[in-house]
């Protein structure tokens, strides 16, 4: 008709189709069902789906077609079924007979649900569901983001029956389980409780004992874990009364107690060789294969001491850091566990549980580990997303967060709460978009404090500062700016990681990302007690670390002419404190200023003298005191910058 009409130019009247309008719109209605069909189809081949082929054989939008075969066509105000009467269905336009016989053609080739297209297309909209079952099958999803959006949903779920969260916790994988332990408000009733362990024949320090004989011999000898190993074992090496061999000067009796302190160190001994030994991947699954974890879970139940947590959370960070591991983890309740313990009054204990958490957690946008450091914030999932990283670095004899806990309250001034990691109580609430990190490891004043007398080397600025560089890379230091902050020691360290940093292209990111530096009381040139530790050192026997920073010392020197040089050629901001007060160590020794004002002034950058001791430097006493609003001022400028 439009042919002959507009073509030919022919007289013709109107077209006689008085339901074409509703029938062009039923037309468009299956054409789109049809597009959508086909969308859907694309989308979940795209989307990585596991989907068997069957699933697209069969009939086109099983729903769609079943109202096909049974609709009707009003002709003349003849109702007649599709089945029954196909020469009727022919005489409709050929618009609608070719969208139909498409639909049916279709029909046969793919299985089609509509509500099914329609989660699969809008998962947000599933993710709103009370089901279990449906925010599990989200949980599940091959697709990252769907993923994530499911475990959100269940970690929203704060009002469901005690029957849904523990249906969860039995029916969902380990990754979901773990990744729930990373939301503050989620339900306790996601995870399981440890499994009862069968009684035991043999005393807790037997079994752990018997952990360490069962791990294989190191093959260097004259190393911390052959060391560790070895007193473990040899019970008489360890408590030998008579070195000497003068037996009859001996008492034939304990005094009161001194059994279960001997006990308390062996123990403590025999945790200090496994946490050696799971530094090592290999050794790590070695202890897992030997049922170490139930070892473990019956310490804890027998002496359920804070000390005794402390190790245990550090032998699990080390595992965690093994993917393959996960499963073990999760299987055997540590999950819960390690959730409670984050909650804890012990900062320590709760963020080295944070911190294991978020080392376990491989499914998550953040993929970094963590291993001897502290993950200060974002330690939960539901945070804001950082654009740097502030990385803290202590002193001698210091720790990963004491060092950084606020000072002691003094005697007229008590303030009603005491925090006992101001960077992740204050800093991280004044500027949520940083990532901070607190780096941790052992240091002594003196021989006699170390606990293995082997590995020196290790202890020297140069080879821990190598030893951090292999562990910030495993976190993801360098891929955005950097802050770093350093107390006493611990800033040679950082100094010590920029120059090797640009000397060696290995690690030139972290020259390349850093933007500002923060030293609290940093011998630069030297320190004053290692000088008084030197003239005794045959008496005193100073550790190594204290032996490298005498006064006017080569090294030293060196190592600051190349921090200036770096600092000005990149006009790196510089913001130093220094103590104006002496510090005492001992009620018989006399007091002593550590760093003296010259050392401590790296003569570059803002420098503040402060009314404080050595050990204070570090230590705001309030958000209203000088260090804190200093410190807080220099960070939150670089972090401006980097925002624009």
């Amino acid at each position: 008709w439009i042919f002959s009409r507009h073509i030919k130019r022919q007289t013709l009247g109107p077209l006689k189709c008085a339901a074409t309008p509703r029938k062009r719109k039923r037309s468009i209605i299956w054409g789109v069902i049809v597009l959508t069909a086909v969308g859907s189809g694309g989308t979940l081949l795209l989307s990585g789906e596991k989907i068997k082929w069957t699933r697209f054989c069969g009939s086109v939008l099983k729903n769609v077609n079943e109202r096909i075969l049974t609709s009707v066509i009003d002709s003349d105000g003849l109702c007649v079924g599709l089945e029954n009467d196909w020469p009727v269905y022919t005489t409709v336009p050929h618009h609608t007979e070719l969208s139909s016989r498409v639909l049916m053609y279709v029909s046969d080739i793919i299985n089609f649900n509509v509500n099914k297209i329609w989660d699969w297309l809008f998962p947000w909209e599933q993710s709103k569901s009370d089901d279990p079952w449906v925010l599990l099958e989200l949980a599940r999803s091959r697709n990252f983001w769907i993923r994530q959006m499911g475990v959100a949903s269940l970690a929203g779920k704060v009002d469901w029956d005690s029957y849904k969260y523990r249906l969860v916790a039995q029916a969902c994988d380990h990754r979901t389980t773990t990744a729930l332990a990373r939301y503050p408000h989620a339900n306790d009733g996601y995870f399981l409780p440890q499994p009862k362990l069968h009684p035991s024949k043999h005393s807790i320090l037997y079994d752990l004992k018997e952990q360490l004989s069962k791990l294989p011999i190191p093959p260097a000898v004259n190393s911390c874990i052959m060391f560790y190993r070895f007193i473990s074992l040899d019970h008489d090496y360890l408590f030998q009364r008579d070195p000497l061999g003068m037996e009859f000067l001996t008492h034939s009796y304990s005094l009161p107690g001194e059994d279960e302190k001997k006990n308390e160190q062996a123990i403590e001994f025999c945790l200090e060789g496994i946490a050696a030994y799971t530094s090592n991947p290999d050794y790590a699954l070695a202890f897992v294969e030997n049922h170490g974890l139930s070892v473990l879970q019956r310490l804890l139940e027998e002496i359920p001491e804070s000390w005794v947590q402390i190790f245990i959370v550090t032998i699990l960070s080390n595992l965690s850091q093994v993917s393959s591991l996960l499963d073990a983890i999760v299987s055997t309740g540590w999950i819960n566990v390690l959730r409670l313990w984050s909650k804890s009054s012990d900062a320590a204990l709760a963020l080295l549980a944070l911190t294991t958490l978020a080392n376990l957690d491989r499914d998550w946008i953040s993929r970094d580990l963590y291993q001897d450091m502290v993950l200060l914030h974002p330690t939960q999932r539901n945070s804001q997303p950082f654009y740097a990283d502030v990385v803290l670095v202590h002193g001698l004899r210091g720790g990963a967060v004491r060092t950084w806990r606020q000072r002691d309250p003094d005697a007229d001034s008590k303030p009603s709460v005491i925090s006992p990691c101001w960077p992740r109580d204050w800093l991280a609430a004044d500027c949520p978009n940083l990532r901070i990190i607190s780096i941790g490891y052992t240091s002594s004043l003196h021989r006699w404090g170390d606990t293995c007398p082997y590995e020196q080397e290790k202890r020297t600025i140069e080879g821990r500062s190598r030893e951090l560089l292999k562990k910030l890379q495993s976190a993801g230091i360098g891929s955005r700016p950097i802050i770093w902050i350093g107390h006493s020691m611990g800033g040679l360290l950082i100094k010590k990681i920029l120059s090797l940093g640009q000397q060696e292209s290995e690690f030139s990111q972290f020259t390349a990302k850093t933007k500002g530096v923060i030293f609290y009381s940093v011998p630069h040139h030297g320190s004053s007690v290692v000088d008084v530790l030197m003239y005794a050192k045959y008496l005193l026997f100073p550790s190594v670390e204290v032996q490298e920073m005498h006064t006017n010392s080569p090294k030293l020197n060196t190592l600051h002419n190349e921090f200036i040089n770096y600092v000005t050629e990149n006009s790196i901001p510089c913001l130093s404190f220094g103590e104006n007060v002496k510090t005492r160590f001992g009620r018989p020794l006399p007091k002593i200023l550590v760093v003296p004002l010259e050392s401590s002034d790296p003569g570059i950058g803002k420098f503040v003298s402060l009314p404080d001791n050595h050990i204070n430097t570090c230590k705001p006493c309030s958000t209203d005191d000088i260090i804190y609003q200093l410190t807080y001022s220099f960070v939150k400028n670089i972090l401006n910058q980097i925002k624009r």
